[in-house]
């Protein structure tokens, strides 16, 4: 797989393999069927798809998979006058690649950037390249209706629902490397572990779920929060969260991928308490690794979770009363119900919905 090579079918902009494997497990996907998939990053600015080297943007297919690079400069001018000009020149970036006989892809993860500086105009900015690029690809029927609510746009001829994919074979464990965790963090062995895992940023919610642990009143449980904060006040934040509830174990640092799988081997359940968002990664990876998950009502929009795979709460007293009330038994089975699921999320069967997708008009 190269982003220059002209035989590519379909390119995915932005590249961003690094750090998560969804990208890279979705190209060996289309491969096997036959698709010759590369990579590039995302230019900056005005007609950045125009300014990608032509080997790029002549291929069948340009993917886009996140557009924060490509529609930020559209965002911050506080000039309307000038926010319009820029949305003119999106819409004509697109349709000049169009125009050219490259059909433009856009999966699209969340309505607008978790940490928009003006989630208003970046969602008119979204809307607009919505209605210009050939085809839309979305995770879920649910998350369908709510772009078609928030946008104002029938999408029933201009979106696919293809899920994400499972995360099989990424996160192996070695032997031992489960206990020697436990050890390291003094988690008792008879403790009910919750964990949050992945990079810690104010917008997931973290500060609250912290909240809700010290509304807990059994003692026997234990809040794992794993992963590297984005802010060295937040880290502050919850240090000083963790000092005051000992039920609280941090490992405030990037996770290595040969180390993921140990982590979840300690959880029972997994605590995903995002604001709003389309999909979630962290869902499917809990999923695949056969964990029940903790999850806000706005979660419902995955079309994932269920009431065998997860508990839902509204509320910090709620998501309180829910960790109470937990049982092993319960647990166990919701963990069965959510591998389950995770069987149905297999890469061939994805990658051939997407390559229909690729066979639609430019």
């Amino acid at each position: 797989m190269t982003s220059t090579d002209s035989s590519n079918d379909v390119v995915f902009l932005p590249d961003w393999r690094a750090g998560n494997p969804y990208q890279s497990l979705l190209a060996e996907s289309l491969v096997a069927q036959g698709v010759r998939v590369g990579f590039h990053a995302m230019p900056r600015g005005l007609f950045a798809l125009n300014r990608l080297p032509a080997l790029v943007r002549n291929n069948k297919t340009l993917h886009l998979h996140w557009v924060n690079e490509l529609i930020a400069h559209l965002v911050w001018p506080q000039n309307a006058l000038l926010r319009r000009f820029k949305r003119w020149c999106l819409w004509m970036d697109v349709m000049l690649v169009r125009a050219r006989g490259t059909r433009v892809v856009w999966t699209v993860h969340n309505l607008v950037s978790h940490e928009s500086p003006d989630p208003g105009a970046e969602m008119a900015a979204r809307r607009l390249l919505a209605g210009c690029c050939s085809h839309l690809v979305v995770h879920s029927a649910s998350a369908v209706r709510e772009l078609e609510t928030a946008w104002a746009m029938d999408l029933s001829h201009r979106a696919s629902v293809v899920p994400h994919g499972n995360y099989d074979g990424c996160y192996p464990m070695a032997q031992g490397e489960s206990a020697a965790l436990r050890q390291r963090l003094g988690i008792p062995t008879d403790a009910l572990c919750i964990l949050f895992f992945g990079a810690v940023r104010r917008y997931k919610g973290v500060l609250a779920l912290v909240q809700a642990m010290g509304k807990v009143q059994r003692q026997d449980v234990r809040l794992i929060v794993a992963g590297k904060p984005n802010e060295a006040s937040l880290k502050a934040e919850l240090e000083s969260a963790a000092v005051a509830d000992k039920r609280i174990v941090l490992a405030l640092e990037f996770i290595p991928d040969e180390a993921v799988a140990s982590y979840f081997s300690l959880a029972h359940a997994v605590v995903v308490p995002f604001e709003r968002t389309l999909t979630s990664g962290s869902v499917v990876l809990a999923m695949t690794l056969g964990k029940a998950t903790l999850l806000s009502d706005e979660a419902k929009v995955f079309d994932l979770a269920n009431e065998r795979t997860s508990w839902f709460f509204g509320s910090l007293d709620n998501l309180s009363t829910l960790i109470d009330g937990m049982v092993l038994s319960e647990l166990d089975a919701r963990g069965r119900g959510a591998r389950e699921v995770a069987d149905t999320l297999g890469w061939p069967g994805i990658s051939s919905s997407l390559k229909r997708v690729y066979a639609l008009p430019r």
